[in-house]
């Protein structure tokens, strides 16, 4: 017994201090270390944060004001704020995340003679859609080609660049493929009007446009990359951002950091374990060390010690599940089948708002078009959750056969869905 006891220590002691090596040669490194990840985080000096952009349009013209919101839901942050000059808005992230009332309040604020800017990886599509009229039949969207690199140039000749700028992807110390977005070419032809293409990545490949809404206009750039820290640290690429945002001509600028939504990381990004992130924190590093440690001393003061037996409990049964079904067995025993349809539907349209930040009010083909594009469900499928949802609307009465097939499709949807 005795010998047993010994054996624990000994096997203790020498994981302990094999841990003290590895802090020694691994934790106190002070080399500087880099997060890869696109934060697009204003504060942050990592190689995919704004703070240098965010500084270069606080020196863009002298006597110009930056304001930044990041505290505030956009709607309130326009509301509250009293702007006696022409003001430009400018967003920079994976995704502008914004409801209802934000879109009504940036359209309104647009429309009264002053221009917005958005560079987002994802298509604005609630501030695109009022003001782009497809003139040539085609619905708009993004298309991606995953490229080492990719050439950004302006049509203004004012602007461009006989090479163009070239932008390659680097991660840690290499240079990847990345997913680089321009708009589908099918949306322009010679009656094209609403939108203005004002540079791009190939000369049929629109990466940077704009719309024009009352008496204001929408910047849209679709490479939000190109606008992060490590980019701005080279010449080239700092005239390439200020050629672009030579565009907006106001006196004051809004910074909007409150509407980085939350969308997960670029999936052009490698994955990092959370390990090697905890590591690259200095204080981080630390604490896990000092985890690490305070478990194997508990461990070792404890190793002498008996627990008693803990008595198996059981699981308390989850009724939940029967309650439902015993409440939906009674309203279709009653016959109520068209209230439970449009009890249905309005869950289908928290769903599809709460996943694909689509707020849908009615299943039109354009709205079909886009949710087939976001969740990959085939069009036909979705068309006879149009047919279901119409009759639910239009008629008063809903039969158990059609409230089947509803349920049926929804099911097969929810299943499928991306």
């Amino acid at each position: 017994m005795k010998n047993d006891r010994n054996t624990v220590v000994k096997v203790l002691l020498g994981s302990l201090a094999i841990l003290l090596l590895v802090y020694f040669t691994l934790g106190r490194n002070n080399e500087k270390r880099f997060q890869w990840s696109e934060s697009y985080r204003s504060n942050s000096e990592q190689p995919y944060g704004t703070l240098f952009i965010q500084k270069l349009l606080s020196e863009y013209r002298p006597g110009q004001k930056l304001i930044i919101n990041d505290k505030q839901p956009l709607h309130v942050f326009l509301d509250s704020a009293k702007f006696k000059k022409k003001t430009d808005y400018v967003f920079i992230g994976q995704g502008i995340y914004l409801d209802e009332e934000d879109v009504d309040a940036l359209l309104n604020f647009i429309s009264n003679g002053n221009d917005a800017f958005v560079a987002s990886y994802n298509l604005p599509f609630d501030l695109v859609d009022p003001m782009f009229v497809s003139d040539c039949g085609k619905q708009i969207f993004l298309a991606m080609e995953d490229t080492l690199s990719a050439n950004m140039n302006f049509y203004n000749r004012a602007l461009a660049k006989p090479k163009g700028y070239k932008f390659v992807y680097r991660f840690g110390k290499k240079d990847q493929p990345y997913f680089w977005n321009s708009l589908n070419p099918e949306i322009f032809c010679d009656s094209t009007k609403s939108i203005t293409p004002l540079g791009f990545i190939a000369p049929d490949k629109v990466n940077f446009f704009r719309l024009q809404y009352g008496k204001g206009n929408l910047y849209v750039h679709t490479n939000p990359l190109a606008f992060t820290n490590y980019f701005l640290t080279k010449q080239d690429k700092a005239e390439y951002a200020s050629s672009v945002f030579s565009h907006l001509k106001a006196d004051e600028i809004i910074w909007d950091e409150f509407s980085k939504s939350k969308f997960t990381p670029s999936n052009n990004a490698p994955e990092v374990s959370p390990i090697a992130y905890i590591l690259e924190q200095e204080s981080l590093r630390y604490a896990w060390w000092l985890i690490l440690g305070a478990a194997l001393l508990y461990t070792i003061f404890t190793a002498k010690r008996k627990q008693r037996i803990i008595p198996v409990l059981e699981e308390k049964a989850n009724t939940s599940l029967e309650f439902v079904n015993l409440i939906s067995a009674l309203h279709f025993q009653n016959g109520n089948h068209h209230d439970i349809g449009r009890k249905k539907m309005k869950y289908f349209f928290y769903f599809i708002k709460s996943k694909y930040n689509m707020h849908l009010q009615a299943l039109t083909e354009a709205a079909l078009n886009r949710l087939a594009e976001k969740s990959k469900v085939g069009l036909d499928d979705l068309k006879t959750i149009a047919v279901e949802f119409n009759h639910i609307e239009n008629q008063s009465y809903y039969n158990e056969h059609r409230l089947v097939d509803l349920h049926n499709a929804l099911e097969k949807f929810y299943k499928t869905c991306k």
